[in-house]
C-alpha cells in the first residue's frame, strides 16, 4: 500500500482497501523528480478500492500505463483528426524582474482580465505580455493580476508557500446522518446514484466522470456564461448527461433537482455559489440527505481559500515547479532569481489525483450510506506529492503521440460524437458490465432526474 492510499485509507476508517485492489505491472510514465507516479497510482488504487466495496466487486484492476494515460489524456485527445490545444498563448511562466510568475489565460474572460490588470491591449500577444512582465517585480504582477480577478502567481518554494498555506489534510471527511440507502442495499440497475455536477475545468469533471463509469446518472449543470470551453469538455465529459441553468433565475429547478438527487459536486471557486444559497453549510441544512463535495484550488479556511486557482497555478505556487525546475536548460536562455528556471510536471497530476480521491470518497460514503461532507484541494494534493520526497530514478516517459500513434493503441479509443470521432483515453478502469459513455454536447440534456427502472 502507497502512503497516500494509506492515508486515505485511515481518513475514511477502512482497512481493507488495498487488498480490493490489484496494481499490474508497468510505470506511469509520470515520475520525473518528484514521485508524480506513486501519487497518481494512489489517488486510482483508493478510488478503485471504494468503487469495487460500493459494487460489491472482489477487487479491480488498477493498471499503471493506463493511469499514466489518463493523467495526460488532454495530449492524446483528438476530435475529428484535430488535436487539442493544451495551452493558450498567454498562459504559461514569465521571467519577471526577481524571479518568476506562471499565467493562465486559457479561457477568454481569464485572458482579458490579464491583459486589463497589465495596461496592454486585449489584443496583445506572448511577446507584449513577456515584456510587460519582465518590467515588474514577480509579487507586484500577482496582486496587480489578483485585484482584476487574473491568475498570475509568483513562483515560490515549498518553504515559502507553506510560510501561506500550512500542510493541509489530503481529504476532510466527515460522516453525517444515514443517507436513503447504503451500497449494499441499493438497485444500481434500478436506481443508480444521483449525482449533480457543479464543477468545470479538470478536478470536478475528472471525479465526475469516474462516477458515472459506476454507473451513476450524473446530471452536469453549468451556467449559461462564461461558458466550458467544448474541447475540455469532450475531454471529460464521458457518459454524463448536461444542462445549462442560469442560477439566480432557476433556483427552484435546482432545489428540485438537490432534492432528487444523492451526490452534489461543487467545484467552483469558495463562496461563488453562497449568494444563490448553494453553499455547502445551506445545502447541508436544506438537503440533509445529501453526500456534498467539495473541491477547491486551496484549502479551506486558508489565507488563500476564495483565490481562483487552476492545476498550473498551485505547481508554480507550492514549490513543485522550484522541485521539477532545471539548473542546467534554462528556458528562453534567461535564469532569473535563484538561478531555478521552472519546471512542471508531466501531466496537471494535481487536478486528475483530486478527481480520484473525491470520487472515491464519495464511493465510501454511498456504500456506507452516510450523508458525508467531504472536501480536498489542489493545494493539499501538491503538499502530499512533496512530501513523499524525491524520486530515485525518473522513470520512462510515456510519448504523446500522433493520432496514428500505434504504441498506446491500445489504451485509446475512438468514439462517435456531434463534432465528429472523438480520440479519447480508455476508462481510468475496467469495470465489468460498464463501458465508459460518450460524450453528449453541453448543454443537450433536460434538466431533470432519469426515471427509475
Amino acid at each position: 500500500m502507497g502512503v497516500i492510499l494509506e492515508q486515505l485509507a485511515v481518513t475514511i476508517g477502512d482497512a481493507g482497501a488495498a487488498g480490493r485492489v490489484r496494481v499490474l505491472p508497468g510505470e506511469t510514465g509520470l515520475t520525473a523528480r518528484l514521485r508524480a507516479g506513486e501519487l497518481a497510482l494512489d489517488s486510482v488504487s483508493f478510488f478503485a478500492a471504494q468503487a469495487a466495496r460500493l459494487l460489491g466487486l472482489p477487487a479491480v484492476d488498477v493498471s499503471p500505463r493506463r493511469v499514466g494515460v489518463n493523467f495526460s489524456s488532454y495530449n492524446y485527445l483528438s476530435v475529428a483528426g484535430v488535436p487539442a490545444a493544451a495551452w493558450a498563448p498567454l498562459s504559461g511562466f514569465f521571467p519577471a524582474l526577481d524571479g518568476w510568475v506562471r499565467t493562465h489565460a486559457n479561457y477568454p474572460h481569464h485572458r482579458e482580465r490579464l491583459c486589463a490588470a497589465l495596461g496592454l491591449d486585449e489584443t496583445a500577444g506572448r511577446d507584449e505580455l513577456g515584456t510587460a512582465l519582465a518590467g515588474m517585480a514577480a509579487a507586484d504582477a500577482e496582486a496587480l493580476a489578483l485585484a482584476r480577478g487574473a491568475l498570475c502567481v509568483r513562483v515560490r518554494t515549498r518553504e515559502e508557500f507553506e510560510l501561506l498555506i500550512p500542510t493541509a489534510p489530503l481529504l476532510q471527511w466527515e460522516a453525517g446522518a444515514p443517507a436513503r440507502e447504503a451500497g449494499a442495499t441499493r438497485d444500481f440497475a434500478a436506481r443508480p446514484p444521483r449525482v449533480l455536477d457543479f464543477s468545470r475545468v479538470i478536478a470536478g469533471p475528472t471525479c465526475t466522470r469516474a462516477l458515472a463509469l459506476l454507473g451513476a446518472d450524473v446530471l452536469r449543470i453549468d451556467p449559461p456564461e462564461p461558458a466550458e470551453l467544448p474541447v475540455q469538455h469532450i475531454d471529460t465529459g464521458a457518459g454524463k448527461r448536461s444542462a445549462v441553468l442560469d442560477l439566480g433565475q432557476n433556483a427552484e429547478r435546482i432545489e428540485e433537482l438537490m432534492a432528487g438527487a444523492d451526490v452534489v459536486v461543487l467545484g467552483y471557486r469558495p463562496g461563488s455559489l453562497a449568494r444563490f444559497g448553494f453553499d455547502e453549510a445551506s445545502l447541508r441544512q436544506r438537503h440533509p440527505h445529501l453526500v456534498i463535495a467539495t473541491l477547491s484550488a486551496y484549502p479551506p479556511g486558508s489565507l488563500w481559500a476564495v483565490r481562483r486557482g487552476f492545476d498550473s497555478l498551485v505547481q508554480a505556487a507550492s514549490g513543485i515547479a522550484v522541485a521539477e525546475g532545471s539548473l542546467e536548460e534554462p528556458i528562453e536562455g534567461r535564469v532569473v532569481g535563484r538561478g531555478v528556471t521552472p519546471g512542471t510536471l508531466r501531466a496537471q497530476a494535481l487536478d486528475h489525483a483530486t478527481g480520484y480521491v473525491l470520487a472515491g470518497a464519495i464511493c465510501a460514503a454511498l456504500a456506507d450510506g452516510t450523508a458525508a461532507t467531504l472536501s480536498s484541494s489542489l493545494a493539499a494534493m501538491a503538499q502530499a506529492l512533496l512530501a513523499l520526497g524525491p524520486s530515485a530514478l525518473p522513470e520512462p516517459v510515456l510519448p504523446v503521440p500522433a493520432v496514428a500513434d500505434v504504441a498506446l493503441s491500445d489504451e485509446l479509443e475512438t468514439v462517435p460524437s456531434a463534432d465528429g470521432p472523438v480520440r479519447r483515453a480508455r476508462a481510468i478502469v475496467d469495470i465489468p458490465g460498464r463501458p465508459q459513455g460518450p460524450v453528449h454536447p453541453l448543454g443537450s440534456a433536460r434538466p431533470e432526474w432519469l426515471p427509475a427502472h
